[in-house]
């Protein structure tokens, strides 16, 4: 067998150095190309295991929207004509008999007892479902809930600077966050005096609830239903929620800025 010369060994060798590189090259971009498969699929699987989880609580804070709207529905049709039956079947009895004036005084009594329960409900299923929120809209739905609560062992006040209609899906959603976070001032703070501020900007408002009761500790976990509602409704409406104290006093203010989405650019 013939030697190979110097020149064709060399070529050899540069052959075959050529291969193992393209080798090695098309195995790391083979590696490279199957990793990048590996990450988009995992990305693709997290992105829809959030949109899942995303539409799961959609879902849920609709079914508690539906529920809430059949409960109010049904306090106001139902419980609402028999208070105002049995009212009418009092009057009836008051005007048909002689009552002494013990009867009457007891008379008095139930009618204002009756009055009281009608407005309790009447209070209770506008709660569960805003009247004509639709036409009245947020700031008036907010305001009204100051005005009922006001008085009742508690001063509450509404301010507002600016404002717009909002009266869409998301603006029910928002009201629902500050009817929680009033009712957790209420139940929990033991304030005297709540503060409800909205202020309306270029593309998002916001809305600031503050009490002078006992605060809050900055550190501590809130895992109550009430918050996880709080929570996911500001998440569904990319809202930031901010919680701190008043700077001059004791007692919690907790600030939601809410982007709108027919803000102006």
């Amino acid at each position: 067998m013939a030697q190979l010369s110097e020149s064709e060994t060399l070529f050899i060798v540069l052959v075959g150095s050529t291969g193992m590189l393209l080798l090695i090259v098309a195995i790391g971009l083979f590696t490279f190309i199957y990793q990048r498969r590996i990450f988009s699929t995992r990305m693709e699987n997290i992105r829809r295991e959030q949109e899942y989880a995303q539409n799961m609580i959609k879902a849920q804070l609709e079914s508690q929207e539906l529920e809430r709207t059949r409960i109010g529905a049904d306090l106001h049709d139902s419980l609402g004509s028999l208070l105002w039956g049995a009212k009418v079947n009092a009057s009836f009895i008051h005007r048909s008999v002689d009552l002494t004036a013990q009867a009457q005084e007891s008379y008095r009594e139930l009618i204002q007892i009756l009055d009281q329960s009608i407005d309790t409900m009447r209070r209770i299923s506008w709660e569960l479902t805003p009247e004509a929120f639709h036409h009245s809209g947020f700031s008036q739905s907010v305001n009204k809930l100051c005005d009922q609560l006001n008085g009742r062992g508690l001063e509450v006040r509404f301010v507002e600077t600016g404002n717009q209609m909002w009266n869409d899906e998301d603006g029910i959603q928002a009201f629902r966050i500050v009817q929680e976070l009033v009712s957790n001032a209420i139940k929990h703070s033991k304030a005297s005096l709540l503060e409800v501020a909205i202020a309306w900007e270029n593309n998002h408002v916001w809305v600031e609830v503050q009490d002078n009761g006992t605060g809050f500790k900055l550190n501590e976990s809130r895992t109550g239903v009430g918050w996880w509602n709080i929570e996911q409704r500001a998440k569904r409406l990319k809202a930031e929620i901010v919680i701190g104290n008043p700077p001059m006093s004791g007692g919690s203010t907790i600030s939601v800025n809410i982007p709108l989405k027919y803000g102006k650019e």
